[in-house]
């Protein structure tokens, strides 16, 4: 236990140090609401439901659930999806 703190402050420091982006270096998810019609999500890694009321995404710190009405991904690549449509409620879930 006391191992995996120092190598995660180790990791904090560094980051730090060399001005890296917190989303890369900790492989951290990123959300970006507009409104309620749209949400892009960087740093994901699958998608393990998506109906046109509930879109649940696995991301690397546990699972994002995206819930509405006519959702929809236009487009998406292994980085980053796109997703349109009436937003109600953005759950993370650990």
């Amino acid at each position: 236990m006391f191992f995996h703190k120092k190598r995660k402050q180790i990791k904090e420091n560094l980051v730090t140090a060399l001005e890296i982006p917190r989303d890369l270096a900790c492989r951290e998810t990123v959300l970006t609401l507009t409104g309620q019609s749209q949400a892009v999500i960087e740093n994901y890694r699958s998608i393990i439901k998506l109906t046109r009321e509930e879109i649940i995404v696995s991301t690397f710190s546990g699972k994002l659930s995206i819930i509405g009405k006519s959702l929809e991904i236009p487009w998406y690549t292994p980085e980053e999806m796109l997703i349109k449509g009436c937003i109600i409620q953005v759950k993370p879930e650990r």
